[in-house]
C-alpha cells in the first residue's frame, strides 16, 4: 500500500474520530456531577520514545479522579498506550472506537519516523531519476530496509496492544476487491493466524535477499528465493491439511496468479480452473523449482525437457477441456487476441468483435503463407496477391470495429495488419529451372482460401488487375 493510499485511509479515520471525541468532551464537560470541579490543564502527547508495550497498571486512577476534577480528553490520554487503552475502556469507549483511536495515533507516530528517515537518508532532489521497476523515485536499499523494519514494528505493536492485524484493519477501509481475509475464508480463524505467521516469517527472509541484492539478482539470489519458497510451502504443509494446502495454492501460488492473468478472456469454470491448475502446478514444480539455476548443464537439460513436456502438457489440457474449449484456450494465449479483448472492453464493442477479427487474422496469415510458398507465382504476382490480402483484411477489420476504434487499434495491438503486406523471404520457395511458373486462369487460384471471409474470397478471386504470366 503506497503512502498516498495510507494517508487517505488515515484521513477517513480521523474524520470519524472527530465526531466521537467531540461527543465525549461534550458529555464530560456537561456532566452534572462534575459541574463544580476545578479545572486542571496538563498537556500530554504520545512520543516515539514512549511506545514500548509494557503490561503495567494504570498510573492515573481514572475513576478515583472523577469526583475531584473535571474529566476532559487530556485526562483520558496517556503517553503509555497500555494506560491509554485502559482509560478508554474504563470510560466505556467501544472497542472498535478504541482500535480506531490507537491505530491512528500509532500511525501518526510512525509517519513522523518515516519522514525523519526519508529526510535523513534520502532528501528530495528534483533531478533524481525514477525506479524502472516501480515507477516511483528510486530509493536506496538502506532506506527501503528501514521502511520495511518500521512497518513490521508497527504491525507488531498494534498486535501486542489490541490483538488485531494492522493490515486486516486497513483492508476494511479500502476498496480492494478481495482482502486476505476473504481469500482465506476457507480456513478457521486459528489456521488463518498460523498461516499469516508463516507468511510473515518467510516474507522477512525474502526481504533480506532483496535488500542484499541491491536490485541485481544473481543466480545465487534466485536459487535462495526458490529455496525460501520451498521451505515456506513445507512449513505450510505442517499447518494445513493436503486439501487445505491445495486451496491455499489456488489462491496464493505463483502458478494460480499467472493462470488468472493468462486465462483472461477464456473465463474458465471453477472445475476447469482446478483441473488446469493441477496440470500446470505439476509442470511448474518440475521445471521452476526442481533444477538449480546455478547449474548451467542442468539449465540446458531443462530447456530440452521443458519443450517436450510442454507438448505433453498441451495434450493433457486438450483431454481435460475437449476440442472446442481447447481451441478457445489456445486463442487466449495469443497476445494479439488479448489485445483485441482489451480494445473491445475499452470501447464497449460487441463481445463477438474480438473473435471475428481474430479469425480474420488467422485466415489472412494462413493464405499469405500459402501465397509466399507457392512456386506458381512470379515475385510480381506474389506481391500483388499479398497486397490484396492486406488491403481487404484491413477494410474488413475497420468495418467490424468502426473507423475511430480501428485507428486506435492500429497502434495499440493491431501491428499485425501492417505486417501482412510484407513478404517473408524465409517462406519463399527455392528457384526451379525445370518447371516455369504457371499462369492462373480465369478466377481460379491454386490455393485453399475457404478460411477467409466471403468478401475477402471474392476480392482475391476477382483482383482489380489481372495477374501477368511469368516471362
Amino acid at each position: 500500500m503506497n503512502s498516498r493510499h495510507a494517508s487517505l485511509i488515515l484521513m477517513a479515520i480521523n474524520l470519524g474520530l472527530v465526531g466521537t471525541i467531540l461527543y465525549l468532551v461534550y458529555a464530560l464537560r456537561f456532566s452534572p456531577s462534575m459541574a463544580n470541579a476545578p479545572i486542571r490543564t496538563k498537556v500530554i502527547t504520545n512520543t516515539v520514545t514512549q511506545i514500548a508495550v509494557r503490561k503495567i497498571n494504570a498510573t492515573n486512577n481514572l475513576l478515583a479522579s472523577i469526583g475531584s476534577r473535571l474529566i476532559n480528553w487530556r485526562a483520558l490520554e496517556s503517553t503509555n498506550y497500555v494506560t491509554y487503552i485502559e482509560n478508554l475502556r474504563t470510560f466505556g469507549c467501544p472497542e472498535e472506537t478504541i482500535r480506531d483511536i490507537i491505530i491512528t495515533d500509532i500511525a501518526k507516530v510512525y509517519a513522523r519516523r518515516r519522514a525523519e528517515l526519508r529526510n535523513q537518508l534520502q532528501p528530495y532532489r528534483f533531478w533524481q531519476t525514477t525506479d524502472p521497476l516501480t515507477g516511483g523515485l528510486a530509493s536506496s536499499p538502506e532506506l527501503q530496509q528501514q521502511f520495511y523494519l518500521l512497518e513490521k514494528d508497527q504491525r507488531q505493536l498494534i498486535r501486542d496492544l489490541l490483538g488485531v492485524d494492522y493490515r486486516k484493519e486497513l483492508a476494511k477501509l479500502t476498496s480492494d476487491e478481495v482482502s486476505a481475509e476473504q481469500m482465506n475464508a476457507f480456513l478457521t480463524p486459528e489456521k488463518q493466524d498460523m498461516t499469516r505467521s508463516v507468511e510473515d516469517k518467510y516474507g522477512d527472509l525474502e526481504q533480506e535477499v532483496y535488500a542484499r541484492s541491491r536490485g541485481l539478482f544473481l543466480a545465487d539470489d534466485q536459487e535462495q528465493l526458490r529455496q525460501i519458497q520451498r521451505d515456506k510451502r513445507a512449513e505450510l504443509a505442517t499447518v494445513l491439511s493436503p486439501e487445505e494446502l491445495e486451496e491455499y495454492d489456488l489462491r496464493h501460488s505463483e502458478t494460480a496468479n499467472n493462470m488468472r492473468t493468462q486465462l483472461a478472456g477464456f473465463q474458465p469454470t471453477e472445475e476447469e480452473f482446478r483441473k488446469l491448475f493441477r496440470l500446470q502446478k505439476a509442470f511448474d514444480d518440475n521445471f521452476d523449482q526442481a533444477l538449480d539455476a546455478r547449474d548451467e548443464s542442468g539449465l540446458s537439460l531443462k530447456a530440452r525437457a521443458q519443450q517436450d513436456a510442454q507438448v505433453a502438457l498441451s495434450e493433457e489440457i486438450k483431454k481435460v477441456l475437449g476440442p472446442e474449449r481447447f481451441t478457445e484456450f489456445e486463442r487466449v494465449q495469443d497476445t494479439d487476441y488479448r489485445a483485441l479483448l482489451q480494445i473491445s472492453e475499452r470501447f464497449t464493442l460487441n463481445p463477438d468483435v474480438a473473435g471475428r477479427v481474430y479469425n480474420m487474422k488467422l485466415a489472412a496469415e494462413q493464405y499469405k503463407a500459402q501465397v509466399e510458398a507457392s512456386p506458381n507465382l512470379t515475385d510480381e504476382q506474389r506481391a500483388i496477391a499479398i497486397a490484396a490480402i492486406a488491403r481487404e483484411t484491413e477494410r474488413q477489420v475497420a468495418a467490424s470495429m468502426g473507423d475511430q476504434v480501428f485507428k486506435t487499434y492500429q497502434t495499440a495491438g493491431g501491428q499485425w495488419l501492417g505486417n501482412l503486406q510484407n513478404v517473408d523471404d524465409n517462406n519463399l520457395p527455392p528457384p526451379s529451372q525445370e518447371q516455369p511458373p504457371q499462369q492462373p486462369t480465369g478466377t481460379t487460384l491454386p490455393y485453399d482460401i475457404r478460411l477467409l471471409p466471403p468478401e475477402l474470397q471474392y476480392y482475391l478471386l476477382n483482383p482489380p488487375r489481372p495477374l501477368q504470366p511469368a516471362k
